[in-house]
């Protein structure tokens, strides 16, 4: 069985690289190859591939950009993307099934899907649709992400979400009962806990409005202790969130991007871990924060309440009191963090990177077998 794997439209192997999550995102796949022999060909938005990557040599890596000139004006280049199926089509004679991760970049597995004639699988880690609506971005890109998940629900074989909220929202939007649940993937680290940092909240995540940030400074302001708040992520709002955050009297430390692994090894340390979110798809730090038992408090939004249950794996909020009053509540309470971090750890058996290997394995079977 062989996979062609089709990056985000534009992200390249350095995009993934620079924020981190390179290792992470090859994981899974690294895992479906040991497993089940699964082997994997991912096209990328490169002109080459980095030297480093020859190493992985259970995968292939094929830069989309040697077959087609890459064009520094965008709309330019966008337009040509509709070029590159005919291009890398000869490329494809011996994959079974086109995988587009992400919905972004998803016309070139479902252009290729009438050239070849191979069954096409897609899958969002977030509803870009969704999100289009919540960050009230311009009447264009609302339009364009919508029709693009009509046309990528339509046509694809299998369209999968990583979470039950995006699966209603689409049903609803779109009248189809055809999408599935595959959950993201987390290692569980069920080693007895002693965290270094009781006096310090991590949050990790992109320095963005989605995020809420002044929340969770407000919070560090409001709860009159010596608790600080270190945060890993870099984005647009990095010089006015750094500005605030100096005019404060509190501790914020920001730390910038760093690898996955290291994001791992840090989430082990700490006893708390605070999301401030507006929304969400299904967040990755909030099941890693939980799968290393940090004592988790998230805002109350549809996909975080999705996975914290409120007093039973972590705390969900409603607003700047109700954080401050659960905090209080179990900051000096072992026995409820133990109860809490055993709960945690329960609630992730289907995000348990076995659970998600087979679960993706199995529908790669089901749809290259309809075939």
């Amino acid at each position: 069985m062989k996979i062609a794997i089709f990056f985000t439209y534009d992200y390249s192997v350095k995009t993934l690289k620079d924020v981190g999550i390179l290792e992470r995102e090859l994981k899974v796949y690294q895992e479906l190859n040991k497993s089940f022999g699964v082997k994997f060909t991912f096209f990328t938005y490169d002109e080459k591939i980095p030297s480093y990557l020859n190493k992985k040599n259970d995968f292939e890596f094929i830069p989309i950009y040697k077959y087609l000139k890459k064009s520094e004006n965008k709309l330019l280049r966008f337009l040509k993307s509709f070029l590159i199926p005919f291009k890398i089509k000869n490329l494809l004679d011996d994959i079974d099934l086109l995988y587009q991760h992400q919905i972004l970049g998803s016309w070139i597995p479902l252009v290729l899907k009438r050239l070849i004639n191979k069954p096409v699988q897609i899958r969002t880690g977030y509803d870009a649709y969704l999100f289009s609506i919540e960050n009230n971005e311009k009447l264009i890109i609302k339009y364009f992400y919508k029709q693009l998940t009509r046309i990528s629900l339509k046509n694809s074989d299998l369209y999968t979400v990583t979470s039950k909220c995006d699966q209603v929202f689409l049903e609803s939007q779109f009248n189809t009962k055809d999408i599935k649940v595959v959950p993201n993937w987390v290692e569980i680290n069920d080693q007895k806990k002693i965290p270094k940092f009781e006096d310090s909240l991590l949050m990790i995540g992109r320095l963005e409005k989605q995020k809420n940030y002044p929340m969770a400074f407000n919070f560090i302001e409001s709860i009159n202790d010596d608790i600080g708040l270190h945060i890993y992520g870099n984005g647009n709002e990095k010089d006015e969130l750094t500005s605030l955050a100096k005019s404060l009297n509190s501790e914020i430390k920001f730390l910038g991007n760093t690898t996955h692994q290291k994001i791992l090894q840090e989430l082990s340390k700490y006893k708390f871990f605070l999301t401030t979110s507006s929304y969400e798809g299904n967040p990755k730090t909030v099941l890693e924060a939980l799968a290393n038992q940090c004592i988790v408090f998230a805002s109350n939004i549809p996909n975080h309440t999705e996975i914290i249950v409120d007093g039973y794996n972590g705390f969900i909020f409603t607003d700047l009191d109700d954080l401050i009053y659960k905090f209080n509540e179990i900051k000096n309470n072992n026995d409820l963090v133990r109860k809490i971090n055993e709960n945690s750890l329960k609630s992730l058996k289907n995000n348990e990177l076995k659970a998600v290997v087979e679960n993706m394995y199995s529908d790669y079977k089901s749809l290259i077998s309809f075939r």
